[in-house]
């Protein structure tokens, strides 16, 4: 009696089997849906880093009257170029250069913006790429690039939509500078620390690869279909005359 009731307490091997796959299906289910969960996380940190990067590039102009020039992307963080538009000890040490940028599109130069190389690297690894326009804020008055022209500035960076409508508003309030977290792929971005060069599309997308280059630049939502319309980038711009407001009275050219 003892040892019959004994086996009728315990679980066949059908049960044993069944219990089995009920676990593998429960932490299967968890592992799928940390992925999203994950991903999600880092595409949040990235849009705050894009926030922070922002509020620093508009101190830069209210202290120096110009937007920075990008830094050179590639270069490993050990090296003397790394995170600075223009050489440590030059007397453009703001990042501000005479006449044209070196690069007009490159990496946040996060030592000119008094920031780390991690708050200009997105959730995902990857250096957040920074254009600026080569007209409109680049105006040279007493040595610098300087945001007091004559005229009131104008950017003339390009962004459209994934359907080649541009959003910047045509000549006159085009972006004085573009921010582009390159997403979960990290296509055409370049590594934190290390540099390198850039990181390949493995979907070969047609808009990821213009904001590559700034031909023009791409802003959209995500679009997770592979392929040539493949898209998982973080895009901001900024007008220079939203610019200029943002700075306040008597200041970066904006009138008292």
């Amino acid at each position: 009696m003892f040892k019959r009731a004994g086996l009728a307490l315990g679980f066949t091997l059908i049960e044993m089997a069944i219990v089995l796959v009920v676990i593998g299906l429960v932490v299967g289910g968890g592992v799928a849906a940390v992925g999203p969960a994950l991903q999600n996380s880092r595409i949040a940190e990235s849009s705050q880093k894009l926030d922070r990067i922002e509020q620093a590039l508009i101190l830069h102009v209210i202290r120096y009257g110009c937007l920075p020039c990008p830094a050179t992307p590639g270069t490993a963080s050990t090296g003397t170029a790394a995170g600075q538009a223009v050489a440590a000890g030059t007397p453009y040490t703001s990042g501000c250069q005479v006449g044209v940028c070196t690069n007009t599109q490159g990496v946040v130069p996060w030592i000119n913006l008094a920031i780390s190389e991690s708050d200009a690297t997105d959730g995902f690894g990857t250096r957040i790429s920074y254009a600026i326009a080569t007209s409109g804020l680049l105006q040279q008055t007493n040595g610098m690039t300087r945001t007091l022209p004559s005229s009131y500035p104008v950017g003339d960076l390009v962004v459209n939509n994934a359907s080649a409508v541009e959003v910047t508003g045509g000549a006159g309030n085009r972006a004085a500078y573009v921010l582009i977290s390159h997403g979960p792929n990290r296509a055409y971005g370049f590594l934190a620390q290390v540099g390198g060069t850039a990181i390949t599309d493995p979907f070969s997308s047609v808009p990821e690869l213009a904001n590559s280059d700034g031909t023009p630049f791409v802003q959209d939502d995500f679009n997770a279909n592979q392929g040539v319309a493949y898209f998982d980038d973080l895009v901001r711009w900024r007008g220079a005359a939203l610019i200029i407001q943002l700075c306040g009275m008597n200041a970066c050219g904006n009138p008292a």
